[in-house]
């Protein structure tokens, strides 16, 4: 008996007697298909969110930055920003602090960090001009640039004033006694809080980032914190491969043995663990899914194999061998898993291109927002399939439903063709 005959007879045995399509057939093919399509949506979720979560922190992130070793304070950045262009990347020396912004005189945001760094900077190295929205990005004297999250929540627009505090001044202004109570720090020099323009509005469109960061030049932060003009607290370094620049940071920790070298991984390294982490699990819980078809394929072939009974005491009868029968039913797995596992990402791919509608329509019908962009950080929900995570849900459910198939298979081989045509 040839393959072409065993895989003829293993699609005739998948059709009933009667009618176009067996039920029991469409229902094992309905499981794996389900169980493929909810893999790859979910697989293909976890990877668009990963993606752009990378590409959003490479496009609000320095590739690389350079701090005094012990957080110390940078104050001739220009050394180290020379070190960075010897070793082929960019820099730019940048002040970040947390920061208090008052706006109406009654309004206190505690939850700011402020950037210091120059207007080129932002443009060259962020490309922030496409995240202009309105004004311009200027960080003139006593000018800042705010998110439109900011803008709205302060309700302050172009041209309108902020009062920005520093918190190192402010507890710079009391000290603890011997009693362990409070009172003034008599070396403390006197301080006034900085009122800054608002010269233009940005959105990144990464949630956290535009609830959180404004900038303004790098004179005003060092004024506000209280450093000399020229220093810095780091300095940030582009190259030309965010992710390829080993030989890069080599070079510069030769170059620059008194400083610490930190990469946008290794700043990220336990968020992006946890994602890489989520995605595994994700995919190992709901493999067990196409586990459950294959058990319910399994014990479909088995009520077909009773059902069959004459019919392969026959084909035994002929001269088909054990193995031979036992090919059909291995071959009826085979054909469910494929068919199944083609309709499954036919389905998860049509849910992951029209995934917003579908939520859109659902969150309208309950009346519950599914992704908060407080929670997730961004505005829709992110999907990339790759090509790559198809073929490890596709080749697992296909030999899953293959394996199902089995041990049918073996008690199809093994009956007695005489017993098998006296079978009623």
């Amino acid at each position: 008996m040839t393959l072409r005959t065993e895989l003829f007879l293993a699609w005739s045995y998948l059709r009933p007697k009667r009618s176009a399509v067996s039920l029991i057939t469409v229902f094992s093919v309905l499981g794996v298909t389900l169980g493929v399509a909810v893999l790859m949506v979910v697989v293909a979720v976890m990877t668009g969110f990963t993606d752009i979560m990378k590409q959003k922190m490479i496009e609000t992130q320095a590739h690389f930055q350079v701090h005094g070793r012990g957080g110390r304070m940078l104050y001739s950045p220009e050394l180290v920003i020379k070190a960075v262009e010897q070793a082929g990347g960019r820099g730019a020396a940048v002040i970040q602090t947390p920061v208090l912004v008052q706006t109406d005189g009654r309004r206190l945001d505690t939850r700011t960090a402020l950037f210091g760094v120059s207007a080129d900077a932002l443009r060259k190295e962020l490309g922030f001009d496409r995240y202009l929205k309105a004004g311009r990005l200027s960080l003139e004297k006593d000018e800042v640039v705010i998110s439109s999250d900011m803008s709205r929540r302060w309700q302050v627009g172009v041209g309108d004033r902020v009062i920005i505090h520093s918190p190192q001044r402010l507890t710079s202004l009391v000290k603890f006694d011997g009693g362990g109570g409070l009172k003034l720090n008599p070396e403390a020099s006197a301080y006034l809080p900085a009122e800054f323009r608002v010269a233009g509005i940005y959105s990144v469109g990464k949630y956290d980032f535009d609830r959180m960061v404004l900038f303004v030049g790098l004179e005003d932060a060092a004024e506000l914190i209280g450093i000399p003009w020229g220093a810095a607290g780091a300095v940030f370094g582009w190259g030309p491969d965010p992710f390829d620049q080993k030989t890069m940071i080599e070079k510069l920790k030769d170059a620059l043995p008194g400083y610490e070298v930190t990469t946008w991984q290794q700043d990220n390294a336990q968020f992006l663990g946890v994602l890489a982490t989520e995605k595994n699990m994700m995919f190992f819980l709901l493999i067990f899914i196409v586990l459950v078809a294959a058990f319910s394929i399994a014990n479909t072939l088995i009520t077909s194999v009773y059902q069959k009974t004459r019919e392969i005491g026959i084909l035994k009868a002929l001269g088909a061998t054990d193995r031979a029968v036992m090919s059909i039913f291995v071959l009826q797995g085979l054909l469910i898993g494929t068919v199944g596992s083609t309709c499954g990402v036919a389905l998860g791919f049509l849910v992951v291109t029209f995934r917003m509608n579908i939520m859109n329509t659902v969150s309208t019908l309950l009346h519950v927002e599914l992704f908060p962009k407080e929670f997730y950080y961004f505005d829709e929900l992110p999907a990339h399939i790759v090509g790559s995570d198809v073929a490890w849900i596709v080749i697992p459910s296909i030999l899953l439903c293959t394996a199902g198939a089995l041990l049918p298979a073996l008690r199809a081989a093994v009956l007695d063709p005489a017993k098998a045509l006296r079978y009623e």
